[in-house]
């Protein structure tokens, strides 16, 4: 979810919450939400997210989701009227959408529902969201849940990598033109001539998984004179953040990302292993990443 609300503008973003009638089982609720979530949400907002959570208490369902909104509907939202009940002041268009899915989610067969801008910022908003999934994932399942759903996404936007997502021929140039930077090196092509091909077959693996600068995905825009996001870099860059999912930061990730290069790195020129990790350990320090201290390489002993 963080990923979704970075790349469509935490202003851009609407949560959505749909509560449920009492007492419905699992089957019930799903036929219910794919009814409403096919005929009423993938209809009105094109791209979003949602995640289900039964309270433990009452054993009620409810939904939440994030929505690409089209627009900003954050700047000018007034929150302090809308918590005392004052809708006066909420745009016209808003307050129509409001009303819209008070209509359908009543003639569905669900309850109350609130459509909101994020109320404090993104990560927040994310880390309250996720918790949800965390707690239905660890929470007991009752008689015929093993198997329900927790979560979805829908829309041309996905931001959930898979172990098989490919890099494409941009991306790729991209990684080249880095790794010759990173290294000091006048031309891409001087990339062949210092490793050779023995020592290319190692590393290119291991290049495939850096975490690039961000402006290496980006794309360069005349207009405004600087790079921008589209969608193959930032599929790219968040492909390349999930590869490291046991890691909490992107921070983290990029430094263990090149960290594994630079090891990579050194075994291709014929250096065992310790030797390669000092060599990578300098190599950082040099970028001014720091050192990477913890977590074992990909591939070595004891790595689950």
């Amino acid at each position: 979810m963080r990923l979704f609300i970075e790349y469509t503008g935490e202003n851009n973003v609407g949560v959505f919450l749909l509560t449920l009638p009492d007492g419905l089982s699992i089957k019930e609720f799903q036929t219910k939400w794919h009814s409403f979530h096919t005929g009423v949400l993938r209809k009105v907002f094109p791209v979003g997210m949602w995640t289900r959570e039964r309270q433990p208490r009452s054993g009620c369902w409810h939904c939440h989701a994030v929505v690409d909104m089209g627009r900003d509907i954050k700047t000018e939202f007034p929150f302090d009227e809308v918590r005392r009940k004052d809708y006066r002041n909420v745009d016209r268009r808003l307050r129509v959408l409001w009303r819209l899915l008070r209509m359908k989610a009543k003639a569905y067969g669900f309850g109350w529902n609130t459509l909101e801008p994020i109320k404090k910022d993104g990560k927040v908003a994310a880390k309250y969201l996720a918790k949800y999934l965390s707690k239905a994932q660890s929470s007991d399942f009752r008689v015929g849940e093993e198997r329900a759903r927790l979560f979805g996404v829908w829309g041309q936007k996905r931001f959930v990598s898979h172990r098989f997502s490919w890099v494409s021929s941009r991306i790729w140039r991209q990684r080249l033109s880095w790794y010759s930077r990173d290294s000091g090196l006048a031309d891409v092509t001087e990339t062949s001539r210092l490793l050779g091909r023995d020592g290319w077959r190692t590393l290119a693996p291991a290049l495939s998984r850096v975490v690039l600068p961000k402006e290496f995905y980006q794309v360069w825009n005349p207009a405004t004179q600087s790079f921008t996001w589209d969608e193959r870099g930032w599929r790219a860059y968040c492909s390349d953040l999930n590869r490291y999912p046991r890691l909490r930061s992107d921070d983290r990730r990029v430094r263990f990302s090149r960290f594994e290069f630079y090891f990579a790195e050194g075994t291709s020129w014929g250096m065992k292993s310790m030797r390669a990790r000092k060599h990578a350990w300098r190599r950082l320090e040099r970028s001014g990443l720091g050192t990477q201290l913890h977590l074992r390489l990909v591939g070595s002993p004891g790595e689950g």
